[in-house]
């Protein structure tokens, strides 16, 4: 089940977040090697996850195996701050615009092959879902440029910021991606389509 993490509900969600960092931590530092991300702890954490940060879990049987963050674009965040390279003209700001970072989702229950698993499903969902509850209609996103034409058929409407830069290893490409109901309606015809009993469904 997804969980969407507020400041205002953040105390209710202490030990999931911690959790969550853990997961991070894996994900970025000890898979992707993003040995600057480091930390002794073995939680990831930075400056962004404050209280302006919408933190969403995917929780199972009380196991956090999915995760994503969103930031609003009207304050700092990674493009703004660390990526700004990225972005070769106006950057994207505005209430209707948040950024989605630090996705990440447990080795076993990621996609085999060209369908979204139903945790990356429930995911993207989660934030289409309440971004028409919130009157957010596009994000932000640094990505493999792999993930372009994903989106797309995803129902996004993807605009690249700027060609694609090498940043740890990885080629990486800043895009905006909006969205309507059509996005979510896609995602859930995915959905149907691809989880067979028995199978992780958020």
């Amino acid at each position: 089940m997804l969980h969407i993490v507020t400041n205002k509900n953040v105390d209710c969600y202490r030990a999931e977040l911690d959790q969550a960092f853990q997961l991070r931590h894996k994900v970025f530092v000890e898979e992707k090697n993003w040995t600057d991300l480091a930390r002794e702890n073995g939680r990831e954490t930075d400056r962004f996850d404050d209280e302006h940060a919408v933190h969403m879990l995917f929780i199972v049987d009380s196991r956090v195996i999915g995760y994503q963050r969103m930031l609003p674009s009207t304050r700092p965040h990674l493009l703004s701050e660390v990526l700004s390279d990225l972005c070769e003209g106006e950057r994207p700001a505005g209430e209707n615009v948040w950024e989605w970072t630090r996705y990440c989702v447990e080795p076993q229950y990621r996609e085999r092959g060209r369908m979204l698993s139903p945790v990356a499903n429930a995911l993207l969902s989660g934030i289409v879902e309440w971004g028409l509850k919130t009157d957010v209609d596009t994000i932000i996103i640094e990505m493999n440029p792999l993930w372009l034409l994903r989106l797309v058929q995803l129902h996004f409407r993807v605009t690249p910021l700027g060609l694609p830069r090498v940043i740890g290893n990885e080629e990486t490409v800043a895009v905006t991606a909006s969205f309507d109901e059509r996005t979510l309606a896609r995602l859930h015809e995915m959905r149907k389509a691809s989880t067979p009993a028995g199978t992780v469904d958020g």
